[in-house]
């Protein structure tokens, strides 16, 4: 029970913030999501901060957030990509060059790199032969 309570928290918090973010993109011009969700693109930002700063005193234990990091630098390029053509925003490299930078130097800095990639589904169980081995 406490496990599907932990998901169903995590995934509200997720969209919550995924709510938030998407604000300082498109604005309260078409809904005003923070007022009706309760957050906010800058706590957002800020919470993900924290938590890689946190991470960075262990980032082998806190891979989720190494991980998260590389993630980073994909979405500011859709980001931008999409303010500017959907909404005729200005297109901002600041942000692109920060993005890829970061993800770049997460990747080659990492000591473990094979370990960024999450391992599958089928890779992480056991097959029901090599369960009958032990």
């Amino acid at each position: 029970m406490r496990r599907i309570g932990l998901t169903i928290v995590m995934l509200l918090m997720g969209m919550a913030l995924v709510g938030g973010a998407a604000v300082s993109v498109v604005g309260t011009a078409l809904l005003p999501l923070d007022q009706e969700v309760g957050t906010h693109a800058s706590a957002a930002g800020a919470v993900l901060g924290i938590g890689i700063m946190a991470a960075a005193v262990n980032p082998a234990a806190n891979i989720g957030f190494v991980r998260l990091g590389i993630v980073y630098g994909l979405v500011v390029i859709g980001f931008e990509v999409a303010a500017h053509f959907l909404l005729d925003a200005p297109f901002y490299y600041g942000p692109i060059f920060f993005g890829i930078a970061c993800s770049v130097l997460l990747i080659v800095l990492y000591p473990q790199r094979k370990k960024l990639i999450p391992p599958t589904m089928e890779a992480a169980a056991p097959s029901p032969a090599s369960a009958k081995k032990a």
